[in-house]
């Protein structure tokens, strides 16, 4: 079973806000209990990359309850036995002896061949990774029928002869299982030693050999789970009421907590009226401010006034000044009365980086950008994940369309049209891929690149008109084309300008049921000294009214029902800006109504 040690620095890491995956992953390839736990959680095979990956996938949140639920799992249970951290080690070197084989036969990945062996050393089998499921289906065969075997198969039964029989016999089976010198067997397990001794030096977890991890890890859970109200709170007085709460629980007293009230100036969030300037020189706690290093205040008639009413309003004679943060991160500190009865020393290191962490977010935006980016995470993934399905029904289309193409290639009529559904289906697919990613907050753009290219204005303008005939058809509706003779040539970006008479050309179809619409076009036109081509979209329906026209350009509810999001007008404002024009709307009630936009030519 994991040691406590294990445990507490598993939560720890657990803990730090924001989580690292690396460093957090880091800690569970060093245990079999914990590494298993995980990988069955998150269905992942015994494989860093894929841990990794599904472990980012998580919250913050997430990963903080789940680790908190793994370790209660894992923590000592009355009459258990428990490995010490020795036997603990010793395992863990037979893991780091099989990655030192695996890269002395060349093996790609040898850190995913310690990881199964390390799991199916210490029991561990997930169903999802066939590999580790046939090493412990063939663990404690004999030699002379591992020689065929695959070669994590060799390298486990190595492994296993080392742990089990002695160095000398593992050094004779890696000669004849994987033509390894039995001469050089003892250099590898010295390196494998020694990987192993890095790792428990990285976690720290030999630093404290006389270190109580029981009552640590009890101490450690008890103020994560107290300090979880300091995230509930929205405002200084919600903070003071948290932090008062948690520290009756933890010490029994609350200590006074010191605040950045306006820069270089800090105030008791409880008793506002006393100031400590941050370069004061005759204060003590303006120097524990200054250093991030603990000072002991002790009145007295030398003592700074303000320090010396700091001390009156928590009734203290003798107190600490613990800095919460530290050199120029410090974002307040702690007054707590001493007491030479009771040992708070862990409890109140504990506390103050929880108060630190809590404060730095607060510095960052608060707990609303918290939710913010928690928010905006779970919905890139989710819209990376509407993309890839909406991509499948899409390519399966484009491929059935391209055997059309083929059989229909001597159909001149055909193949055009053809053509233009291919040509639309793409335009589609690049819109829903410009969807996978929220723009960056503050990033008014947040969409692709416009797209520069000469082409035909005409040219787009019949595809529109070829691509509504069968709409127009439905709604009872004649769709005119009334164009310039010859080509419009316009340098901009074809696929926006196709989105906006997409969008003009259909909304005018819906409004004029029983009517006309027309798609036209013109040059020679000038607007504001710069000559450009005009396309505009008229339709004689019932016209807008004016609630509609003040704000046009609004996205809003739509008032045709079904399934219209009434963006349709908005995305269009939206396009012309971007392409640098501009559109007008004419209108009357019972005449119709045009939209025209102007393109600049330069």
């Amino acid at each position: 079973m994991t040691p406590e040690a294990v445990i507490f620095r598993y939560l720890e890491a657990a803990h730090r806000q924001p989580v690292s995956v690396d460093a957090f992953v880091r800690v569970l390839s060093a245990d079999a209990d914990l590494l298993g736990r995980w990988l069955n959680l998150t269905h992942s095979p015994a494989e860093p990359d894929a841990l990794l990956r599904a472990i980012t996938a998580l919250s913050q949140e997430e990963i903080v309850s789940l680790a908190q639920a793994q370790a209660w799992a894992v923590l000592p249970v009355a009459g258990s036995a428990r490995l010490g951290l020795d036997q603990w080690q010793s395992v863990l070197r037979s893991a780091f002896l099989a990655e030192v084989l695996a890269e002395q036969l060349g093996v790609e990945d040898a850190v995913t061949v310690r990881w199964r062996v390390l799991l199916a050393t210490s029991g561990v089998s997930l169903p999802q990774d066939p590999a580790l499921v046939e090493l412990a289906a063939f663990r404690g065969m004999r030699p002379e029928l591992l020689r065929d075997a695959s070669l994590l198969i060799r390298i486990f039964g190595v492994v296993d002869a080392f742990e089990v029989l002695d160095e000398y016999e593992a050094a004779q089976l890696a000669h004849s299982l994987l033509d390894i010198d039995a001469g050089q067997f003892p250099e590898l397990v010295e390196w494998a030693g020694g990987r192993c001794t890095d790792l428990v030096k990285d976690l720290a977890l030999a630093a404290e050999p006389d270190a109580d991890w029981s009552n640590r890890l009890w101490v450690q859970q008890q103020v994560a789970m107290l300090t979880a109200l300091l995230g509930m709170a929205s405002d200084r007085q919600d903070l003071q009421t948290a932090h008062e709460f948690i520290t009756r629980s933890l010490f029994r007293q609350v200590p006074l907590l010191l605040l950045e009230s306006r820069p270089g100036h800090f105030q008791s969030v409880a008793h506002d009226d006393v100031d400590i300037h941050l370069d004061s020189a005759s204060s003590l706690i303006a120097q524990a401010l200054r250093s991030g290093d603990p000072v002991a205040v002790s009145d007295g008639a030398d003592l700074s006034v303000g320090d010396r009413q700091l001390l009156r309003r928590m009734n203290g004679k003798d107190v600490e000044c613990l800095p919460i943060g530290h050199g120029e991160d410090v974002s307040g500190a702690l007054l707590m009365n001493s007491d030479d009865d009771v040992d708070y020393e862990f409890a109140l290191t504990l506390y103050i980086q929880a108060l630190g962490q809590r404060l730095a977010r607060v510095g960052q935006g608060g707990e609303a950008q918290d939710r913010l980016r928690t928010y905006r995470s779970r919905e890139e993934k989710r819209l990376r994940e509407l993309v890839h399905e909406a991509n499948n029904p899409l390519s399966v289309v484009q491929n059935y369309l391209h055997i059309l193409q083929m059989r229909l290639q001597h159909d001149a009529s055909a193949a055009e049209q053809l053509d233009m559904i291919s040509t639309e289906l793409s335009r589609a697919t690049e819109i829903i891929q410009r969807a996978r990613n929220l723009p960056p907050i503050g990033d008014d753009e947040g969409d692709a690149q416009v797209m520069l290219q000469e082409f035909d204005v005409n040219e787009l303008a019949r595809r529109v008109q070829e691509l509504h005939l069968g709409y127009a058809a439905d709604h009872d509706v004649d769709l005119d084309l009334v164009i310039r003779p010859g080509a419009i040539a316009l340098k901009s970006d074809e696929q926006r300008l196709a989105q906006i008479l997409n969008n003009l050309v259909r909304n005018a179809i819906e409004a004029a049921s029983g009517e006309s619409v027309t798609i036209g076009t013109d040059t020679g036109v000038f607007r504001e000294g710069r000559e450009g081509v005009e396309v505009y979209v008229t339709d004689t329906g019932p016209g807008l009214p004016r609630a509609v026209l003040e704000r046009l350009a609004d996205p809003k509810d739509s008032s045709k029902g079904g399934d219209h999001a009434g963006l349709g007008l908005h995305i269009v404002h939206r396009l012309v800006r971007e392409l640098g024009g501009n559109i007008d709307v004419r209108t009357a009630s019972g005449q119709g109504t045009s939209f025209s936009l102007f393109l600049p030519l330069g």
